[in-house]
């Protein structure tokens, strides 16, 4: 193999190695836009929850929707 030879070997893994690359950016960006969307919905279920959970308390306690204030 001549040194030319090696030259564009070289050449076409490093332009292999940037398609690749490019392409699990893209996967990851879709990715992180599914997650942070998905966090999304679950703070607002889980705020949800907490109400309901603090309206329907069998212990007879207070009412509290609003989050606690230290004192």
């Amino acid at each position: 193999m001549s040194f030319g030879d090696r030259v564009l070997a070289g050449l076409k893994t490093i332009l292999l190695i940037e398609e690749r690359t490019k392409t699990l950016d893209e996967v990851l960006k879709s990715l992180k836009s599914k997650v942070e969307g998905s966090l999304a919905d679950h703070e607002k279920r889980l705020t949800r929850l907490e109400t309901i959970v603090e309206i329907t308390r069998p212990d007879g306690g207070v009412l509290r929707i609003a989050a606690p204030t230290d004192k």
